[in-house]
């Protein structure tokens, strides 16, 4: 029998030392590879808490028997996962490509989630940014060649997806179908079809999406339940409401042969039609969900309790309540949240506070959310009041804001965390009942509280102050406003602006009304409330500079289409001042005078007609007549049609006059 030599023999044995030596450092510095110790021993060796990459390297690992039979594979391999632990992505890439055909799939599934995580580089970089290194994952996906998997394709549709890239995403999905077929790890690879799935219904794409579920089916990949669920989630915490959507989605889920949809199916499409205040629908399903006789959960009850509050229908609302708590379901602080809203939403705000009392009787505590809830009742219910004082109603004005301040007062001693909703519902409250004082402290107790102040609150501060007459506060309030980088919207505006008309601050309101005109203040534009409010400012106030003042800025607001807008008037010579205040009605029976005699100057041969004047029948019709002959000089006399009582007709003679004399 032949035998190697010695020589051979001692060098085989080297050769065998270091490749164990090799391994046993390359598993001393991935945790994720040494076998596990007995129970009861501590291996003391060092672990790396923070390692650059989240990616799996036992995954990465392979003995001989899966590489070459020279091993020749495990070199290059050791290297890029030295490299990648180093955060050196950049040139583990350039390794990888170096021995592309040398290094197994799952060494370019490390490097590729390195890539798709957007890079392991020390120094982070911004989503998005130009060192996003997702296209570059791309490129090695396509060099995969013979070796290509799903996996490969999951891993940068997931990045694409979370970039909220869903054509990338779709395309790349398409390419797995094309390069894949029909495999099992196509078949069985049903994340990757929810993950561009939800990237479609995150984008609003439900055109594409409902496309792709059709594909799924025809390559034999079967939606679940979660898959559907998971979609339904997404029309119901968006933004916009997509109840159409989530039902239309329902609808499918229950034609999808071996899927049945459960309570959280259909609990999550209540919650899309509640959010699109479509009440009706969602207690629909509500009533299917009984009638299938599901066992139904709090927040089953609690979803059909916020449809309720939205459409306003608290007395349903207060019913789930009683019967969740009949059948056993104890209602949570979002439950009580939600009834407190629709008692609010309803004017109940009395039945609001005797249920923060009976969560104090459960002893639930009472979040944020509910106590807001419970000031914003109080906030709508004060500002109905005030509408019906100022009708002339008989009611107590102070006590919604004393018991706003005095939710205010529990939040702080109960620990609970004020926001700015809280302030601003209660300045609202103060501000509704003209508590100018306690809107102040209010503001002052935001910034204590470290909270920014925001529109609505300075708003609602600047509003209680206006219905107590007190301009400085109010401008100061304004001005804290704009050191508080708060861009004032025109609500603010018109707020200071009726705080100096009931001040009778003439000059100061004539300055913001040039303010907010003014061309860079391109945000904030002038309204008709604004111009009822400067006029009337202007026009109560003494002298012959208010005057031009009104008329200066009655021109201005013609000229911005708030008043005597051309499409609403019959001809040149027929005007509308029935709808306009006393004072807009006086500057524009001065702004027509005016103007016919310029367009007479300007063409000697134009045409005088009779001026019509629409005033309906009412004290506007005198009180224009009053304006013609004792403001405009020489005096105008009208009369009114017997055809048309609620008319002012300025006979041609009458005009010919004027303009003579005024020429």
């Amino acid at each position: 029998m032949y035998s190697p030599p010695l020589t051979m023999v001692f060098i085989a044995t080297i050769l065998s030392v270091a490749e164990f030596i090799a391994v046993a450092s390359f598993q001393s510095r991935s945790p994720s590879l040494r076998p596990p110790s007995p129970k009861g021993v501590n291996q003391s060796i060092p672990i790396n808490h923070n390692p650059p990459s989240t990616f799996d390297w036992s995954r990465s690992y392979t003995t001989k028997s899966e590489n070459h039979a020279e091993g020749t594979e495990q070199v290059p391999t050791l290297s890029i996962q030295s490299l990648l632990e180093a955060g050196r992505l950049d040139d583990a890439v350039a390794e990888l490509k170096n021995h592309g055909g040398e290094v197994p799939a799952s060494t370019y599934h490390a490097v590729i989630e390195a890539c798709c995580a957007g890079g392991l580089e020390p120094k982070r970089q911004k989503k998005n940014s130009k060192d996003d290194r997702i296209e570059l994952a791309a490129e090695l996906l396509q060099s995969m060649d013979d070796i290509v998997t799903a996996h490969a394709h999951e891993i940068i549709i997931s990045g694409y997806a979370r970039r909220g890239r869903w054509q990338d995403a779709s395309r790349t999905l398409s390419s797995m179908e094309e390069v894949l077929g029909s495999s099992d790890d196509t078949k069985n690879n049903k994340a990757v079809y929810q993950t561009v799935l939800v990237a479609l219904a995150n984008a609003n794409q439900f055109k594409q999406m409902n496309s792709l579920l059709t594909g799924m089916r025809r390559r034999g990949v079967k939606p679940t339940v979660y898959t559907y669920n998971s979609l339904l989630k997404i029309c119901a915490s968006d933004k916009v409401p997509r109840w159409k959507e989530a039902l239309a989605l329902l609808s499918q889920c229950q034609r999808e042969p071996g899927v049945n949809p459960d309570l959280i199916t259909f609990t999550t499409t209540m919650r899309a039609c509640a959010r699109g205040r479509q009440a009706g629908k969602a207690m629909e399903l509500f009533r299917v969900v009984k009638d299938m006789g599901m066992k139904l959960d709090v927040y089953c009850y609690t979803t059909a309790m916020d449809a309720c509050a939205k459409g306003k229908r608290w007395r349903r609302a207060m019913s789930l309540l009683d019967e969740m708590k009949e059948e056993g379901i104890a209602p949570n602080e979002v439950t009580y949240g939600v009834a407190v809203t629709a008692c609010g939403n309803g004017g109940k705000w009395e039945r609001a506070l005797e249920l923060l009392d009976q969560m104090r009787a459960d002893k639930l505590k009472i979040n944020t959310i509910t106590y807001n809830s419970a000031i914003a009742a109080l906030s709508t219910a004060a500002r109905t009041e005030s509408k019906q004082r100022t009708a002339g109603g008989d009611s107590d004005p102070d006590v919604f804001w004393k018991k706003a301040l005095d939710l205010i007062k529990c939040m702080e001693s109960e620990g609970v965390r004020r926001d700015s909703f809280t302030f601003s519902s209660a300045i609202s409250t103060c501000g509704a009942a003209g508590r100018w004082e306690e809107a102040v402290d209010l503001i002052r107790a935001m910034k204590g509280d470290r909270i920014k102040p925001n529109k609505v609150a300075y708003t609602s501060a600047i509003s209680a102050c206006a219905s107590s007459r007190k301009w400085e506060p109010a401008f100061d309030l304004f001005n804290n406003m704009k050191s508080d980088a708060i861009q004032p919207d025109i609500v603010a505006y018109n707020a200071l602006i009726g705080a100096g008309m009931a001040a009778e601050k003439p000059v100061e309101v004539h300055d913001l009304w040039l303010e907010m005109c003014q061309p860079s203040n391109e945000k904030v534009s002038p309204d008709i409330v604004t111009l009822t409010e400067v006029i009337a400012t202007l026009d109560s106030a003494p002298g012959k500079a208010n005057r031009e003042r009104v008329d200066k800025v009655f021109a201005e607001a013609v000229a911005r289409g708030l008043v005597m807008r051309k499409d609403s008037l019959d001809t040149s010579w027929e005007v509308d001042l029935s709808r306009l205040s006393f004072p807009i009605a006086r500057a524009a029976c001065r702004f027509i005078f005016r103007q016919i005699v310029k367009s007479s100057a300007e063409n000697e041969d134009g045409e005088v007609k009779d001026l019509r004047l629409i005033t309906g029948a009412s004290k506007m019709r005198e009180y224009i007549r009053e304006v013609l002959r004792d403001e405009l000089k020489p005096s105008v006399y009208c009369v009114v049609p017997k055809m048309e009582q609620g008319t002012l007709q300025v006979k041609e003679k009458v005009m010919r006059n004027y303009i003579d004399g005024q020429q």
